[in-house]
């Protein structure tokens, strides 16, 4: 799945396992994030 920037993401957690990876729901599907494509904003 492609999310569109700006997309809500819900639920977000850290993965135990990896810590490369951020779980979270869009639109009430499972998704995985990897961190690298993510931007922290202020």
């Amino acid at each position: 799945m492609v999310a569109k920037q700006g997309s809500a993401v819900r639920r977000i957690s850290l993965d135990a396992n990896n810590a490369e990876y951020i779980e979270g729901k869009v639109n009430g599907q499972h998704i995985v994030i990897i961190t690298k494509y993510v931007k922290k904003m202020s």
